[in-house]
């Protein structure tokens, strides 16, 4: 049994992933609700530059702190956490039920992303009604008639007055969000993976060189004692080798396991804007279909292929991606917080391991 803190490492990941979520979501929510108003804007006028700081002193001067900028907070929270959560311990059950490669005790990338895109669709069904609530609280004012005023009354009212198809619009595009994830996770488990394989040699390479510092001097546990072996070049008897060299993995390894703090941000950041950029249309696309149906807004979807069509005419390729100046600003930190505080929970849980001690 793998140590684990919960008695299930999958438990383990759910509970660094929820802290990860909860916390980058608190401290980034007025960038996410500054995003989603840009992706809803079907004006034919891309935001001009700067426009995220002028959202941002508009809204808090015209709805203030609590009811503009943290408007939509409690469903992104809601949605965030469980999302985060949900899709850590789906992840890590999935993968845990995956053969590794026999040659080197690990996944391969397209196992990650097999793994990535299957928890990842999962949870965006589980979480989609959140999404709609967050989109329509962060597109319409609290004092805006029929505007939804909480979590639990939008969510209460939008299965009463559009049903579950209510619930669940957007979900289409949703689901082609999981290829965000799968893309970010495949790039972010690669590069951990790199770092920690060039850590690894390095250590070798340094057991090696301390070993062979001690050729004169043969250390042997037995009277017919190996010299020179033809796999290290070193003065030392294999079994011996064997096990000093396995003594100081035990007490080495974690060394290369646990990144430094840069290395995880660095590899976090690198990861999410490759997916950003990749995949960012089907954030504008699930927006413009979850958002309130609002005459004022003049221009209303039918489905994924009618909101694509209208877009492209009314705005072109750059309709696409409005929002993302806020959303990489604020997907970077948040990406950042998140992995951040996921990793150092993760590390924490396996530290203070009460199962599989004795493995």
């Amino acid at each position: 049994m793998p140590k684990s803190y919960t008695g299930s490492v999958a438990t383990d990941q759910a509970l660094a992933g929820f802290t990860g979520g909860a916390v980058s979501t608190i401290f980034l929510h007025p960038l996410d609700l500054i995003k989603t108003r840009f992706q809803v804007n079907a004006s034919q006028a891309a935001p001009r530059l700067g426009g995220t700081i002028r959202s941002f002193q508009q809204i808090y001067r015209s709805e203030g702190f609590r009811h503009g900028l943290y408007r939509g907070l409690t469903p992104n929270f809601a949605g965030a956490t469980v999302s985060w959560g949900l899709y850590f311990y789906l992840y890590a059950g999935i993968k845990a039920s995956m053969p590794v490669d026999p040659n080197t005790g690990r996944l391969g990338p397209t196992q990650h992303m097999a793994a990535s895109m299957l928890g990842g669709a999962l949870t965006a069904v589980v979480t989609n009604p959140f999404w709609v609530i967050k989109t329509r609280m962060c597109t319409t004012k609290k004092s805006a008639p029929g505007s939804y005023q909480s979590l639990i009354g939008g969510l209460t009212s939008l299965f009463r007055t559009e049903g579950i198809q209510g619930l669940y619009r957007g979900i289409v595009p949703a689901l082609f969000g999981v290829s965000h994830g799968a893309i970010q996770f495949m790039a972010y488990e690669q590069l951990k993976y790199w770092r920690q394989e060039a850590k690894q040699k390095r250590w070798e390479k340094q057991f090696l060189e301390e070993v062979r510092g001690k050729a004169n001097v043969p250390i042997t546990d037995t009277a017919a004692a190996v010299q020179s072996s033809e796999s290290t070049g070193v003065s030392m008897d294999a079994k011996t080798f064997a096990k000093l060299r396995e003594s100081r993995l035990l007490e080495k390894k974690h060394d290369w396991e646990t990144l430094s703090t840069i290395e995880y941000l660095c590899m976090a950041a690198s990861s999410k804007v490759t997916a950003t950029v990749a995949t960012y249309p089907y954030q504008v696309l699930r927006s413009r279909l979850q958002m309130m149906r609002n005459p004022q807004t003049g221009v209303e979807y039918t489905g994924v292929m009618d909101c694509i069509r209208k877009i492209k005419r009314a705005e072109g390729l750059l309709g696409f991606y409005k929002g993302v100046a806020p959303n990489v600003i604020r997907v970077l930190p948040g990406t950042c917080i998140t992995f951040l505080v996921y990793e150092t929970v993760s590390a924490w849980c396996r530290n203070h391991a009460r199962y599989g001690l004795d493995d």
